[in-house]
C-alpha cells in the first residue's frame, strides 16, 4: 500500500472514532522506523474460469504463486530482484458455459498465471506482468453435436498489485472482506477476483 493510502487509513480511523488509545505507537515506531521489509507473498487462486481463448468453456481452476521481495520504505520501491516461483494450474469440472451442452475438449495445459516480472509501479503500487496460456480447445458449436477448433493463444498483461504498509498494524483499522489482519499482527490477507494472498512482512536485516 503506498503512502497515500496509509495516511488515508490512518485519517479514516481517527475519523471514525477509534482513537489514539487504541492506536498501538510501539508497532508504529517499530515499522515506521525501518528501512528496508522484507515481503513474503503467496498467492492462491480457486474459481470457475473460462479455459479457451475466446471465452468458450470453463473449469474449476486453482493456481499458486510465491514472491519474495524487499522494500525501500523510504523510497517506496522495490530493491534488488524480487524472487518469483509459478506453479502449474489444475483444473476441475470442465464444462461448456451452457450446462446442457457437452464439454470442450482441450488440446494442451491451460496456464491460467504466470507471473514473469515484478517492479515498482506508481505511488508505491506494485506492478505484475502475468500471462495466461490457452491451449486448443475444440468446443462445441451452437450445443450441436458439432465442435470447433479454438485456436490457441498467450495473452499477456499488466495487473496492480496494493502492498499494505506493516505500519497499518499499528492502526486500529477494522478487517474487511477484502483485507484482514490476523490476531498476532503479523500477516496480512488480501481477497480479490478469486485470489487470496497471504502477505508477511518482516524487517530486513
Amino acid at each position: 500500500m503506498s503512502t497515500l493510502l496509509v495516511r488515508v487509513a490512518l485519517l479514516s480511523a481517527v475519523a471514525s472514532g477509534a482513537g489514539a488509545q487504541q492506536m498501538d505507537m510501539a508497532a508504529m515506531q517499530k515499522w515506521g522506523g525501518a528501512q528496508l521489509i522484507k515481503y513474503h507473498i503467496i498467492g492462491v487462486y480457486q474459481d470457475a474460469t473460462h479455459i479457451a481463448s475466446d471465452g468458450a468453456g470453463q473449469a474449476d481452476v486453482a493456481d499458486r504463486v510465491i514472491i519474495d521481495l524487499t522494500w525501500k520504505m523510504s523510497e517506496q520501491a522495490i530493491v534488488g530482484t524480487p524472487a518469483i516461483q509459478n506453479f502449474k494450474s489444475t483444473m476441475q469440472k470442465v464444462r461448456d458455459r451452457e450446462p446442457s451442452c457437452l464439454a470442450p475438449i482441450l488440446k494442451g495445459e491451460y496456464e491460467h498465471y504466470e507471473l514473469s516480472n515484478v517492479k515498482t509501479g506508481l505511488a508505491g503500487v506494485l506492478t505484475f506482468t502475468v500471462t495466461t496460456k490457452y491451449p486448443v480447445v475444440e468446443a462445441m458449436y451452437m450445443c450441436t453435436a458439432g465442435r470447433k477448433p479454438v485456436p490457441a493463444a498467450n495473452k499477456t498483461r499488466p495487473e496492480e498489485f496494493s502492498l499494505p504498509s506493516p505500519v497499518m498494524f499499528g492502526m486500529p483499522i477494522p478487517n474487511t472482506p477484502e483485507l484482514s489482519v490476523n490476531a498476532a499482527k503479523t500477516q496480512f490477507t488480501a481477497k480479490k477476483n478469486g485470489w487470496t494472498w497471504t502477505i508477511t512482512p518482516t524487517i530486513a536485516k
